[in-house]
């Protein structure tokens, strides 16, 4: 790895659907997208609302940049509906590389599923519209294989299946000396066990899924146990049976509001002390 400096940047940070309310606008309404930069390369996780200011940012402050590496979760519609409005994907100087798992049913494969993004009835664009280079890479996930981006990352993944119907990737991106591990959409009561437990364990730095406060979870009138999302809670005790250096709490529901999610993030730090809360735009340093 090179010495210059990786940064971590926030631009999506909500679960389910976008939600631009007043009351959200201090973490953020984006859902799921986050751009890790190092030098001359990125990588974006998860193609939400998010992305689409992660396009602008690029083409106007990283010109010389033309390939992109793009790690999607799953395929749900709130991880992926930014991609119509991805200004690289209209520039036909970009190579878009995209990850992903195929879905498990194989009924409409992974590129199929991106590509239904852009057409009729659902968009004008066509994939005649799209300019830059697509690739589509299968991640295999019964023998995980690092991804290596040029010097700068390595990329390795494992398949959660608690996420309905088709499961979740979890990534682990090492990067300027640092271990990042992304695990969003991922349910679990009982904490982490086996390889999904080995997998994070010594994360520098945990996003993990935070949708809901146990009250909701367990809610005696509309139960949200078995959507596939995890409580603070969770979160917490994840962070401390897997020994990270520092959670940051994700994917919250749209249904909270800012002063919510900061009450989440006290609920956290009673278990985790070292926990952070995402926000829109907020870049986190990813130093040695």
């Amino acid at each position: 790895m090179s010495m210059a400096e990786a940064n971590l940047v926030f631009y999506g940070v909500r679960g389910s659907y976008p939600v631009p309310r007043r009351d959200t606008s201090k973490y953020g309404g984006n859902t799921a997208s986050i751009l890790i930069e190092k030098e001359n390369k990125v990588v974006i996780l998860d193609a939400g609302t998010g992305i689409i200011r992660i396009g602008n940012y690029l083409k106007e402050n990283k010109p010389h940049i033309k390939k992109i590496d793009l790690f999607l979760t799953h395929l749900h519609s709130d991880h992926i509906q930014g991609l119509p409005f991805f200004d690289p994907v209209f520039d036909e100087e970009f190579e878009i590389t995209i990850y992903s798992d195929n879905n498990k049913d194989k009924k409409i494969s992974f590129p199929d599923t991106v590509y239904t993004l852009f057409a009729q009835p659902l968009s004008p664009i066509s994939k005649k519209g799209i300019k830059a280079v697509f690739n589509f890479i299968s991640l295999d996930t019964k023998k995980p294989r690092t991804i290596s981006i040029g010097e700068d990352f390595d990329i390795d993944y494992i398949k959660e299946n608690d996420h309905p119907l088709s499961g979740v990737l979890v990534y682990r991106i090492s990067v300027g000396g640092k271990q990042v591990v992304y695990a969003t959409d991922v349910e679990s009561p009982g904490g982490f066990e086996g390889k999904y437990l080995e997998f994070i364990r010594g994360a520098d730095i945990l996003i993990h899924d935070s949708q809901y406060f146990e009250a909701d979870y367990f809610s005696p009138e509309n139960p949200k146990k078995g959507f596939g999302h995890s409580t603070v809670s969770m979160a917490a005790a994840n962070a401390v049976k897997c020994g990270v250096k520092k959670l940051f709490l994700f994917h919250y529901s749209p249904e909270y509001s800012d002063r919510d999610v900061e009450k989440m993030l006290v609920e956290a730090r009673k278990t985790f002390k070292n926990t952070f809360l995402s926000e829109e735009l907020k870049k986190i340093s990813l130093r040695r």
